[in-house]
């Protein structure tokens, strides 16, 4: 089952044409990376997903739902870590979490439970009432990706999730993601210029260009190709630069 699609979706802003006949089917329970250069399209096709944008022309669909028509019900099984981490930075984490715990609809008892067992995961435990003006970049990162995670949802969409980590928070980062994707059956979209770490985590990618798909493949099928090797080793970068090369 495809839990995303897109069917010849067109976006524009005024002359720019940001979204320009997007075909891209993302499947359940996978980890999906979107790649392409600053303006290809990536962030825009999360907002369309979120239904925070309506498409001009084309159709979306999140789990057989219409973002915009359905959008609370959308929005409501996803997820989202985005640029603007979306804490209240004089307040703790707990006083962060426990608030958007209470927007989700979540029983006190429950958000608890579940606040506890991501800091636990997520190595904040020792941060869960000091204020997150405090923190450094990757603790703030951190304290994002649990709020997003908080209510379970279905869809994760991360943006950059690896920036600001340090070598061992984004080896952890990496074993979540991939639990929750096997596990929970989570479907994991997130977009990257994290090329290698796309290569450790992704099931899938798709390289956008100019608000196009003009790549998609899993990652074990790119691997057994041997084709874009690297000391007999597939290497991601290689096919990046060599798609984004062709005219």
């Amino acid at each position: 089952m495809n839990t995303i699609e897109f069917r010849q979706v067109f976006k524009s802003f005024g002359p720019v044409n940001a979204i320009n006949g997007l075909n891209l089917q993302i499947e359940e329970g996978s980890v999906h990376a979107l790649l392409g250069h600053n303006g290809a399209g990536k962030t825009t096709s999360l907002r369309l997903m979120l239904g925070l944008l309506e498409a001009d022309e084309g159709s979306v669909s999140v789990f057989g739902l219409h973002p915009v028509a359905d959008g609370g019900a959308v929005r409501t099984m996803c997820g989202v870590l985005s640029e603007n981490t979306g804490l209240y930075e004089p307040l703790t984490l707990y006083d962060n979490l426990i608030y958007y715990a209470d927007i989700y609809g979540m029983q006190r008892e429950d958000s608890n439970r579940r606040i506890d067992e991501l800091l636990e995961r997520l190595g904040l435990s020792d941060k869960k009432f000091i204020a997150i003006k405090g923190f450094s970049t990757g603790m703030k990162k951190k304290a994002a990706l649990a709020r997003a995670m908080l209510h379970s949802p279905r869809i994760l969409l991360l943006d950059e999730p690896t920036s600001g980590l340090d070598p061992v928070s984004t080896a952890d980062l990496r074993e979540l993601l991939q639990n929750l994707s096997k596990e929970r059956n989570t479907t994991i979209i997130m977009t990257t210029h994290n090329l290698e770490e796309v290569q450790k985590v992704c099931d899938s990618i798709s390289i956008l260009r100019h608000g196009q798909n003009i790549f998609s493949d899993s990652i074990s099928k790119l691997e057994e190709s041997r084709h874009y090797t690297e000391h007999g080793v597939f290497s991601l970068e290689k096919l990046y630069m060599d798609v984004e090369a062709r005219p």
